[in-house]
């Protein structure tokens, strides 16, 4: 049986993020993204992404740039059910199936 490619725009749909359910304002939401994809693509390899380090490095910026305790969740089939900081939560996915949830608290 062969493999059919995979459409140029359903590849283009992957490589950003999803948001699922946020409470944050647009901007920061934007920069949120930005800096969760760039930990991603940075602790991507040819075995996949790197999870445990993608996420310290994501809630480590986030630290820096916005005040301390903020969460990481990096991963596939997982649930939720938390109390977080109004304005600071967000639950997206990325590359298809790798789910990501930051909050502040």
């Amino acid at each position: 049986m062969a493999v059919r490619p995979i459409p140029n725009e359903l590849k283009k749909q992957m490589q950003r993020a999803v948001i699922k359910h946020t409470d944050m304002n647009s901007e920061l939401q934007t920069e949120v993204v930005d800096v969760v994809i760039g930990g991603i693509d940075k602790h991507a390899g040819a075995s996949g992404v790197n999870l445990e380090n993608a996420s310290r490095l994501i809630k480590d910026t986030l630290d820096k740039q916005y005040g301390a305790q903020w969460h990481c969740v990096l991963g596939e089939g997982f649930s939720f059910d938390i109390t977080a900081q109004d304005g600071s939560l967000m639950y997206c996915f990325y590359q298809g199936n790798l789910a990501i949830l930051v909050f502040k608290c």
